[in-house]
């Protein structure tokens, strides 16, 4: 036996497995069904090849080359099928019907001499010898093939969506492989004795297929050839050396074939494992580790959850993101009630919940997972001794066959449960999907938080509107009501920050005691945690000035408490305030001031809660490289300039960032915590000074630089 002798059927086994795993993926698809009869056609031919090859008589060889003919006389029939099955191509059902009756007819011809008769030897092989009727066949034959690259071309020609133009980009090229290179296997039936690379376009032809398969989801069936991958990739490799080896002993040492096919057999038998064991990582590792880009569905789920603050929209969208990249089974949405304590479904994709709009909560589930912001993974739980309590909630789990459950919390505030059912492909979710699950629940929550606050005001308006309709004659009174109602939730506001102030203050100074070892000296963890502690209410104090400030803008008393100061030394004061941060980070910052003092008139602690925020923001939402802060006297005019080399901001984000609750989608995902009200207040003391506040950036990842000016005086 030699490498040509094995070429047909090293080209079979690919063809044979790749029809296997298309016709498993979907049996009832006529797509899937026909492409597996095709591919068992080109078996039958590759197989019969390998058997006339290595016949020993004339009447061995005319028996194979008939039997090779039971599945070549089909494959233009199979093929035009698949051609108008795939491509969704109209008004030819009659010319499929015509191929198989052809097909049918010269299966019983070439049982007969008056298709083929006589045997041709060449150099490289064995071929019967082409009479009449074969002729006839093989004008069918290229007809139908034309018309089956025809086909693909018109499919790839109008098809617009770019995911199905390069499915029919790579169908069409297998499919051209395999009938240019395949075609030349009839040469030696008219005694032209080619060499046989003919067999190998069973190889090509599984190959695109399967790149197609794997980058382009073609058939959808990538995660059914991942499990075959580990098991046809170590036994094509065997093949191959073992062909290979057995080629070059042929023809340089042929006396010593024997000997080298039973050393390379044995060689293939102990390799065969190790190899399954590396090509299993590599499949995992580089492969099919995923289906999506993770960054790409959640900046495009960012972007949708903007357009709406309907719930069950949102909820929908959510639902269908996680299913279309996770190929999950199910999806569903669960919104905590508080006070009724349980969940309610608030949508459903998949789950056969018995339309049971409810579910109790477990305390404990929800103190060790929920409540910490952790993703419980149902198998892990399951036979966890800690959990014996929850039977009965993960016997829920079983049943309605929720696999993941990811909270959705607003910093310490349960805002819901995504839960989500198993993948279509049964496999593990991996560390990405639940990466990406921990960022889409931190978004959903956002989301769903400001959509149930649109309804309850919603439905706040609606209450109001029929009560005012029913005290329109009393219209004036009912106003009157509604702005002390307004004014006294302003002042609460106001005297709740204020009452705040005076007990964090107090905890700072301790701390900050504490610290500097006024009360003895701190072991090194006990000072870190009074550092974390002491930094929390930094955050908390400047969270309490913000709603401070938001309040006294709303209510019209943020008054100024003008006095002359040096801008610089202002700027100056606070970059070092925020260095710690920036070193922590790795970034540089610095300061760039004018030669000479710039004292403007002005509110020095006003405009010192702008610049805080504009440093602030520029450490916080840059990775590496350098904040400046810039001092500039421009006519009767000074102007702060805080520089990044940060996520950048695109030009629509630009129009809208100073208003107030809005964020930047990247900023979103970076820190999840901030309020959007930063950006709002420093406009609205900009703007108290008679000046104005701006940014500008060239685009997303390429940093950005805000800036504000003042009058001098």
């Amino acid at each position: 036996m030699t490498m040509l002798d094995t070429l047909p059927l090293l080209s079979s086994i690919f063809v044979f497995f790749l029809g296997i795993i298309v016709v498993s993926k979907d049996t009832k698809s006529t797509v899937h069904r026909v492409f597996f009869l095709h591919a068992i056609a080109i078996t039958i031919w590759l197989i019969g090849t390998f058997m006339m090859f290595i016949s020993k008589t004339d009447q061995q060889a005319i028996f194979w080359d008939r039997f090779i003919y039971m599945g070549v006389v089909f494959i233009p029939a199979f093929m035009y099928h698949f051609s108008v099955a795939w491509t969704k191509t109209k008004n030819q059902k009659t010319l499929v019907v015509i191929s198989y009756i052809l097909g049918f007819i010269f299966l019983a011809l070439s049982r007969t001499q008056y298709f083929v008769d006589g045997i041709f030897r060449y150099g490289w092989g064995v071929h019967s010898q082409a009479k009449f009727f074969h002729h006839i066949f093989l004008i069918g034959f290229f007809f139908f093939l034309w018309m089956v690259l025809r086909n693909f071309y018109k499919h790839y020609i109008r098809n617009r969506n770019a995911a199905n133009k390069n499915q029919s980009k790579y169908v069409f090229i297998a499919f051209f492989f395999l009938i240019a290179v395949g075609s030349t296997a009839y040469f030696p039936a008219y005694k032209i004795g080619i060499y046989p690379f003919s067999y190998a376009s069973g190889v090509l032809f599984s190959a695109i297929l399967a790149y197609a398969i794997v980058a382009h989801h073609l058939m959808d069936i990538k995660l059914v050839l991942r499990r075959s991958f580990a098991y046809l990739a170590p036994l094509i490799t065997v093949l191959a050396i073992y062909t290979t080896i057995e080629y070059m002993v042929s023809i340089y040492l042929p006396s010593w074939v024997d000997t080298a096919n039973v050393v390379v057999l044995v060689l293939s038998i102990l390799i065969f494992i190790p190899l399954k064991n590396f090509y299993y990582r590599l499949a995992n590792k580089y492969f099919f580790s995923s289906l999506y880009d993770s960054q790409e569905v959640l900046n495009d789920l960012s972007d949708k959850l903007r357009s709406s603050l309907d719930t069950k929209i949102i909820c929908d969208l959510i639902s269908k993101t996680l299913i279309d990249a996770f190929h999950s089974k199910a999806v569903g949405i669960l919104i905590f009630n508080e006070k009724k304590n349980q969940y309610f479904v608030e949508c459903n994709h998949g789950f056969d919940t018995k339309e049971q709009a409810r579910f109790p909560n477990d305390k404990l589930l929800q103190e060790n997972f929920a409540e910490q912001n952790k993703i419980l993974i149902v198998d892990e739980v399951r036979n966890d001794p800690i959990y014996k309590k929850s039977k009965t909630t993960i016997g829920l789990f079983d049943i309605l066959g929720v696999e993941i459950l990811a909270p959705l919390n607003i910093k310490d505030k349960m805002v819901g449960l995504i839960a989500i059912g198993e993948k279509e492909s049964g496999d593990m979710y991996n560390k990405e999907d639940l990466s990406v699950l921990k960022v889409v629940g931190a978004q959903t929550a956002v989301a769903l938080k400001n959509s149930l606050l649109y309804q309850e005001s919603q439905a706040f308006g609606e209450k109001l509107k029929k009560e005012v309709k029913l005290a329109t004659h009393d219209l004036r009174i009912a106003n009157e009501h509604l702005k002390q109602l307004d004014r006294a939730k302003t002042e609460f506001i106001s005297i709740t920050s204020h009452q705040l102030r005076t007990p964090l203050t107090g905890i700072k100074g301790y701390l900050s005691m504490f610290l500097e070892g006024d009360f003895g000296k701190l072991k090194k963890d006990q000072e870190k945690i009074m550092l974390d502690v002491f930094n929390n209410s930094n955050r908390l104090v400047r969270l309490v000035n913000i709603f401070l400030n938001v309040s006294r803008i709303e209510s019209g008393r943020l008054k100024l408490q003008k006095s002359k100061f040096d801008l610089s030394e202002l700027v100056d004061e606070i970059s070092r305030e925020l260095k710690l941060e920036a070193d922590k980070k790795k970034l540089k910052l610095e300061v760039v001031k004018t030669k000479d003092k710039l004292e403007v008139t002005a509110d020095r602690d006003k405009v010192a809660d702008v610049v805080l925020n504009l440093i602030d923001n520029a450490i916080k939402y840059t990775e590496k490289g350098t904040v400046k802060a810039s001092i500039i006297l421009d006519k009767e005019k000074a102007r702060v300039e805080v520089k990044d080399s940060g996520v950048g901001i695109s030009p629509e984000e630009a129009k809208e960032l100073f208003n107030k609750f809005v964020r930047g989608k990247k900023i979103a995902q970076i820190n999840t915590s901030g309020t959007g009200l930063g950006l709002f207040i420093a406009k609205k003391i900009v703007e108290l000074h008679g000046g104005k506040i701006w940014v500008e950036s060239k685009g997303e990842g390429k940093g950005s630089t805000f800036m504000f000016e003042i009058p001098v005086k």
